[in-house]
């Protein structure tokens, strides 16, 4: 059975968002595979920029910590993994974070089934709890300062819906309530049009947040989360 890889950037807090959204959208399956990297996006490009032949399926086993009752990767094949998906911030106040990193990075990771597919969130994982409505939230933007993880896990907390602080209580109505208004955002930043369909390639939002955002001090805030799921199931995922 070929397994789907699941790589984190962190434990906390995306193994409680993919616990939330596994309830929601995958009870039953057991090809997954969660792995947290325990490094940034820039520390994996920065390995990868080294040498264009090495395998991210290497660099990703070989740099992941030993974390309790995670699957080693070490006891896997590359060729038993049918599909990577990988979740990181985009984190713009990192010592090592450049823009076109970032889109290079996009642009290499763009496949599930070859070198894996890569969502950003923006700033970071905790976009998915910052929206209290969802007109409101195509417009919704943090300042670089405000970037920093105390900073803005603070911030959410307060200018977030309640409804989805509680990671534990976000059902499938919730995530759909979700998946719709990032979906939107997507498209609204990359086009100007709030329309609700999956945004297929990655690298558009980022260059719009590169473009539009970061000269004016801001980050436009997104959730990787939500978009993966409307890349992964499609428009029926308003269905399930």
């Amino acid at each position: 059975m070929e397994r789907t890889l699941f790589v984190f950037e962190g434990i906390k807090p995306e193994k409680g968002i993919f616990n939330s959204l596994e309830n929601a959208f995958f009870s039953g399956d057991e090809s997954r595979i969660l792995m947290t990297f325990g490094h940034d996006i820039y520390e994996l490009y920065k390995k990868l920029a080294q040498d264009d032949d090495l395998d991210p399926f290497s660099i990703i086993s070989d740099l992941s910590p030993t974390i309790p009752d995670q699957e080693p990767l070490a006891d896997l094949r590359r060729d038993q993994i049918g599909q990577i998906y990988l979740f990181f911030d985009m984190e713009p106040h990192d010592d090592q974070f450049d823009g076109q990193s970032l889109l290079a990075m996009l642009s290499h990771f763009d496949n599930e089934t070859e070198h894996g597919k890569l969502f950003i969130s923006y700033p970071m994982a905790e976009a998915l709890r910052d929206i209290s409505d969802t007109e409101e939230y195509l417009t919704r933007t943090v300042n670089l300062l405000d970037c920093t993880g105390k900073r803005y896990k603070g911030l959410h907390s307060k200018r977030g819906d309640p409804a989805f602080q509680d990671l534990r209580k976000i059902d499938k109505s919730l995530w759909q309530t979700l998946i719709t208004a990032n979906v939107q955002k997507a498209n609204y930043l990359i086009s100007g049009q709030p329309i609700i369909e999956p945004v297929i390639d990655q690298p558009p939002i980022a260059q719009a947040q590169l473009e539009n955002y970061l000269p004016q001090g801001q980050v436009s805030v997104l959730s990787a989360f939500p978009i993966f799921l409307a890349d992964y199931f499609g428009q029926k995922v308003y269905e399930l």
